[in-house]
C-alpha cells in the first residue's frame, strides 16, 4: 500500500489483524486506486480512496462490511476521465462523419462503399458547415469534440449548452451565412440541417424526455430543444436531423428516450430523433438483477439510506425510496467527476448525510 495507516485503517474497521492475511484484497484494492478511484473529483481535499473507503465501510455495522466491501469489488463501474476522453474522441470520425456519409449517399444513390466518391461530394461539405452541436451539461465536452475533429468543427458551430438565445442564434446563423459563402454555396437564408445534441451519461432517460399526465405535457430538455430550434428559425425546415449523442447511456434510458421521443415527435409533427450511444450498459449491470440475497438486503436496510434527499426533482423519477437511486435504476456507476443519482444511494448520498456516499454526489438541485 502507498499510505500504510490508510491501510492499517482500513484493515481495522474489516477487522483483519494484519495486511498480510488478506493480500488478495489490499494490492487490488491500491491498484484500482491508481488506476482509477483517486480521480474522483468530489472527494474532500487532500482525500484519497483507500481513507475514503475505511470512512465508508465505518458507517456500517461490522457483518455488514464484507458485503459492502464485495460491492465496490465485485459491481462497481467507475467510468474515468481517460475513458470519457477516448470516447469524445472516437465521436467525430466514427459517428458524426460516418452519418454525414450516409446522408450524401442516400440523397445522390451513391453506394456507401464509394467512400472517397460520397467525402468529395460538395454537399458533404455543406452539411459539415450547417451542422450544429449543442451541450446538454457539463459533461458535453463539447471543447474536446472540437478539438477532435482537426478543424472541422467551427466555433461558431458549437454551443456549451443547449438554450439558445435569440442573440446568440442569430449570431450562430450569420456566421453559417459567412461559412457557406466562403466555401462557395449561396443561400440567401440559411439555417443548420444537422444538430448534435451531446451529453455524457444518461441513467433513466427522464430528464431528457417524460410526459406529465397531470399537465398532459411533454416535459424535460428534448421537447425544449425542439420547441426552440423551430420557433428561433435555426433549422431548415425542409431537412434536418436531429441527433442525441451520448457517450455511455443504460439500455433502460435508450429505450425510454426512443419510446417517448416517437410519441412525441409523431404528436407535434417534427422529425424523429436519432439516439446514438457510444458505449451502452446493459440491464445485467443495474444491481436490481444481481442473485445475491445478502447484497439486496444491504441496499434495502432503511438504516443505509437518508430519505431527505427525496424532493420533487427525485420524485419525478417515480419512486420515492433513495436506496436504489432515482427512478429506482440500482446502478453501480460511478463517473469520475460526479456520481449520478441513477446508481445506489450509498455511492452516491451527499456528505452532509448518514450515512453517505463512498463517491458523494454535488447535486444541481439543493432543496433538501
Amino acid at each position: 500500500m502507498h499510505d500504510q495507516n490508510d491501510a492499517q485503517q482500513l484493515a481495522k474497521v474489516m477487522g483483519w489483524e494484519d495486511l498480510e492475511a488478506v493480500p488478495q484484497v489490499l494490492p487490488n484494492l491500491q491498484l484500482l486506486a491508481d488506476f482509477k478511484y483517486d480521480q474522483y473529483q468530489r472527494f474532500g481535499p487532500g482525500r484519497r480512496f483507500i481513507e475514503s473507503l475505511a470512512l465508508w465501510l465505518r458507517q456500517f455495522e461490522p457483518e455488514d462490511r464484507p458485503t459492502a466491501l464485495r460491492l465496490v469489488l465485485d459491481h462497481l463501474v467507475f467510468i474515468s476521465d481517460a475513458e470519457l476522453s477516448h470516447l469524445v474522441r472516437t465521436a467525430y470520425q466514427d459517428w458524426i462523419v460516418q452519418e454525414r456519409m450516409r446522408l450524401v449517399s442516400e440523397e445522390f444513390d451513391i453506394p456507401s462503399h464509394r467512400v472517397q466518391q460520397i467525402a468529395r461530394h460538395r454537399r458533404f461539405e455543406q452539411l459539415r458547415l450547417t451542422s450544429l452541436y449543442l451541450g446538454l451539461s457539463d459533461g458535453a465536452r463539447t471543447n474536446e469534440l472540437r478539438r477532435a475533429s482537426d478543424g472541422e468543427i467551427g466555433n461558431e458551430q458549437i454551443w456549451q449548452a443547449y438554450e439558445l438565445g435569440e442573440e446568440k442564434a442569430a449570431d450562430m446563423l450569420n456566421d453559417l451565412k459567412g461559412s457557406l459563402s466562403k466555401a462557395g454555396f449561396t443561400r440567401s437564408d440559411p439555417r443548420f440541417n444537422l444538430i448534435w445534441l451531446l451529453d455524457d451519461f444518461s441513467g433513466s432517460g427522464n430528464t431528457y424526455i417524460r410526459y406529465d399526465a397531470a399537465s398532459r405535457k411533454f416535459k424535460g430538455k428534448l421537447p425544449k430543444i425542439y420547441q426552440r430550434l423551430h420557433e428561433g428559425g435555426v433549422v431548415d425546415p425542409s431537412h434536418y436531423e436531429v441527433f442525441l449523442m451520448l457517450y455511455t447511456a443504460t439500455r433502460q434510458a435508450i429505450d425510454h428516450i426512443e419510446y417517448w421521443t416517437e410519441r412525441f415527435t409523431t404528436d407535434r409533427g417534427f422529425k424523429p430523433l436519432q439516439l446514438r450511444v457510444l458505449c451502452p450498459l446493459e440491464p445485467e449491470v443495474s444491481l436490481s438483477r444481481t442473485n445475491d440475497a445478502t447484497l439486496q438486503a444491504f441496499l434495502a436496510n432503511p438504516a443505509y439510506r437518508d430519505d431527505r434527499v427525496v424532493d420533487i426533482h427525485f420524485k419525478v423519477g417515480g419512486t420515492d425510496d433513495s436506496s436504489l437511486g432515482f427512478a429506482g435504476c440500482a446502478l453501480p456507476v460511478v463517473l469520475n467527476h460526479n456520481t449520478p443519482n441513477n446508481s445506489v444511494f450509498l455511492l452516491w448520498g451527499p456528505e452532509q448525510f448518514k450515512p453517505h456516499g463512498l463517491f458523494p454526489r454535488v447535486s444541481r438541485h439543493r432543496e433538501f
